[in-house]
């Protein structure tokens, strides 16, 4: 009878334990859903952009759950000792402010968190949003948000240089896309991706993030996880893309343009970051393929003296125009292939970032509709610990040098893996399925740009190479 009750006594012992971890754990999501960062404020989705000039310019945006009116950043050059997380120095503030607005979405019922068909209810948030001009370029920027009472944690911005990349003088960013995630454990991994992407590149001058950042647009629990579990993002400056899960949320989320102009008001955009130019497009916009306006703003945009000047001319994009599986032959896919290809080689884009299929792909450089591969050299370089693969194109006599087409994979917990296309009108070089989220870093110079992917081992935690190549000018 005795050892009956130690038994049951053991037993009473774990079960408690485990309630107790389970309510502790239920406290902590419920905490990250709410916002509350370590000074115990109420700021969520913390998203900083580009302004129209990025040497110049930097946008902020912020959620509360209160219904506060005001929208304060304070900021100042840092020095060498200022560092993240450290007590905000007010006597060299400068404060800015913004405007407010308050949003109506939803988030899952009590009891419904874990899962991913879970009933929503109506949840009311304040989004918060300043546009800060008048920077002095290639600046570190401490800073710090909230309402003048209650404040954000110490973080930090910087500016873009006010020079043209040089053989001495580059810039890295990151790529990722695709978190689309429905529940906490989603985002979780997706936040340690971001800590290992941060880990090889340092300090990015930005991150590319090339669109489906959830997979419910209107729950607003996992727009909260995406931006408060990467550790640090609020210290990293997103380039945004308009994924198709987005929709019309994406604008409430990133503040993009400047307060008197009418960039982005329609997800599409463009910056210049040095002398580097960077087009920003958004494919849902228009019914099957690129809304009219759209496509004549990207015919402006390319043939801009910016864009035809720049070292090289990035293309952005969530819809994958050109790859070889999931959604390659679907019909609106193969419109806004028919749509962009033509324009992208007949304005000199050297490179198209896409999303959208979660896999790791790359074209060979691809001349007209893409059915034709340019010609180039290759060779092999060092860089950034890896063995880079480099190819240089030669001009064709259209005077077209070639497209890459470039899919870094999925950043987060979804890869898929349906068969390849039978495609013959589509020329791939690398097309590779993936068990594990990636990242990709790109170092930029004058003379070449170099791509680094990485698959992250979702239970190790290790980061491996998928592919390491460049384009050489």
């Amino acid at each position: 009878m005795e050892h009956s009750n130690k038994k049951h006594a053991i037993l009473l012992i774990i079960l408690t334990a485990i309630a107790v971890l389970t309510v502790v754990l239920v406290l902590v999501i419920t905490n990250i859903g709410r916002g509350r960062n370590r000074a115990g404020t109420k700021l969520l989705n913390i998203a900083v952009t580009f302004g129209d000039d990025p040497c110049t310019q930097k946008n902020f945006s912020w959620y509360t759950e209160d219904d506060s009116q005001n929208a304060v950043i304070q900021y100042y050059p840092a020095s060498e000792s200022d560092k993240v997380g450290a007590k905000f120095d007010t006597s060299r503030a400068v404060t800015a402010e913004g405007f407010t607005e308050r949003l109506d979405t939803y988030i899952p019922k009590a009891g419904e968190e874990y899962s991913a068909s879970a009933a929503l209810e109506p949840k009311s948030y304040t989004r918060h949003a300043v546009f800060v001009t008048g920077l002095e370029p290639g600046m570190r920027y401490m800073y710090r948000i909230g309402d003048g009472k209650n404040w954000s944690d110490t973080a930090e911005f910087t500016t873009a240089p006010d020079s043209s990349v040089s053989a001495g003088n580059g810039f890295s960013f990151l790529i990722v896309s695709d978190m689309q995630g429905y529940i906490y454990s989603d985002y979780e991994l997706w936040g340690k991706v971001f800590g290992k992407a941060m880990d090889k590149c340092g300090s990015p001058a930005f991150m590319v993030n090339l669109g489906d950042f959830v997979e419910r647009q209107d729950n607003a629990l996992v727009w909260n996880y995406y931006f408060g579990l990467a550790d640090g993002l609020e210290n990293v400056t997103t380039v945004p893309v308009a994924g198709n899960k987005e929709d019309k949320m994406f604008l409430k989320y990133f503040l993009l343009g400047s307060q008197d102009g009418i960039t982005g008001l329609n997800g599409y955009y463009s910056f210049d970051y040095m002398n580097v130019h960077f087009t920003v497009l958004n494919t849902g916009d228009g019914t099957k393929d690129l809304s009219k306006s759209q496509v004549k703003w990207l015919k402006n945009d390319l043939s801009s003296d910016k864009a035809k000047n720049a070292a090289f001319r990035v293309v952005l994009v969530h819809k994958a125009p050109y790859s070889d599986r999931n959604h390659a032959d679907d019909s609106e896919i193969v419109k806004i292939r028919q749509q962009l290809l033509p324009l992208f080689d007949e304005y000199g884009a050297d490179v198209v970032l896409e999303g959208h299929d979660h896999y790791y792909f790359r074209s060979e450089p691809v001349v007209s509709d893409g059915t034709v591969k340019a010609e180039y050299e290759s060779s092999s370089v060092s860089a950034g610990g890896e063995k880079i693969d480099v190819f240089k194109l030669q001009k064709s006599s259209t005077g077209s040098s070639g497209v890459f087409y470039f899919m870094p994979g999925a950043s987060g917990v979804r890869q898929h893996s349906k068969e390849f296309r039978d495609m013959p009108e589509i020329l791939a070089a690398r097309s590779i399925i993936l068990n594990d989220p990636t990242f990709c870093v790109c170092d930029v110079t004058e003379d070449h740009i170099y791509f680094r992917t990485y698959e992250v081992d979702r239970y190790k935690l290790t980061a491996t190479p998928v592919e390491c190549w460049g384009i050489q000018k």
